[in-house]
């Protein structure tokens, strides 16, 4: 679950990065669309938390060396992902993003927690 939760984090962080880039904002809304400030901001806030709690995961998990490490190669899956999708369906990477961001909240919660 732990792994899961991750990735599901790393994608959601990722997605959310990349969203708040006008060129991917253009491809999803249409070209000469611009995010509002508010909406960038939000959604970097986002996408730094999910990546750093994605960490925290990874940590949690295996320590300080070897979660980093496996964080590392999470972000390096995630992001594969999220570029491909981004390249052949952006408008489903958007209506992904706040169930991929549920998931990995979920898995994050029930790790802590128990």
């Amino acid at each position: 679950m732990n792994a899961l939760a991750a990735f599901a984090l790393s994608l959601a962080g990722f997605a959310a990065l990349a969203l708040s880039l006008e060129r991917h904002h253009a491809d999803i809304h249409g070209r000469g669309s611009m995010p509002s400030r508010g909406a960038v901001a939000c959604l970097r806030l986002a996408g730094a938390a999910a990546l750093a709690l994605a960490w925290g995961l990874h940590i949690a998990a295996q320590g300080g060396p070897m979660g980093t490490v496996s964080w590392v190669g999470t972000l390096t899956a995630s992001a594969i992902a999220v570029a491909l999708g981004l390249s052949y369906a952006p408008r489903t990477v958007q209506r992904l993003l706040p169930g991929v961001a549920l998931i990995g909240l979920a898995g994050a919660a029930w790790l802590f927690a128990g």
